[in-house]
């Protein structure tokens, strides 16, 4: 069983995303944030930023409880997908793609989420900071690592990008990690005042 991890900046259409992979090719799929929530891990709500706060150490064990799960059913594939999927150990890493959009987008679609103005700017600047990209490049994983730019691209073509990597042996070329720099594109704009105080 190959494990594929799909994170990003929510809004970058990592649930989408790996839904139509599973319908593209046999696969399972974890959602971390659906799976914290669904089983209470989440032990304290941030009013401020309007979000549970979960306890990773006590999460992070049934999760790795879960996937060993998985591999006894012995799906070909198994998607974890979550903002915060760069919690799972590299040893169960077989490949890693992060989603990135666009900050003028990702504010409309945060937007459409009725995300309040305060989450908005938080995960804009995350976005342009590219910070799901920098959390793996820390680890210094060895599995194949891809950055996707989801802006004017659907949600079926996002995923056959990635099955094509995962199948057809596309080395992924194009998505090689250090492609998209929302921070660079920003400067020579002026619009880096736009986005941070």
């Amino acid at each position: 069983m190959k494990i594929i991890i799909i994170s990003g900046t929510p809004g970058c259409g990592k649930t989408s995303v790996a839904k139509e992979i599973s319908n593209l090719i046999n696969s399972k799929i974890i959602s971390l944030n659906e799976l914290a929530i669904s089983d209470k891990f989440s032990f304290e709500y941030d009013k401020d930023r309007k979000t549970y706060i979960v306890d990773f150490e006590i999460f992070l064990p049934y999760v790795l409880e879960k996937i060993e799960e998985m591999k006894r059913e012995s799906p070909p594939y198994l998607i974890i997908e979550s903002h915060f999927s760069d919690i799972i150990p590299e040893k169960f890493i077989d490949y890693a793609f992060i989603l990135r959009c666009d900050p003028d987008e990702l504010f409309k679609r945060l937007e459409l989420k009725d995300y309040d103005m305060k989450k908005i700017t938080e995960n804009l600047q995350a976005e342009i900071l590219g910070n799901s990209v920098n959390f793996f490049v820390q680890k210094q994983i060895k599995a194949p690592l891809f950055e996707i730019d989801t802006t004017n691209t659907d949600i079926q073509a996002v995923a056959n990008i990635i099955v094509d990597i995962l199948i057809e042996n596309d080395n992924g070329e194009n998505y090689k990690i250090g492609k998209v720099d929302w921070l660079q594109k920003l400067f020579e704009e002026d619009r880096l005042k736009d986005f941070f105080d």
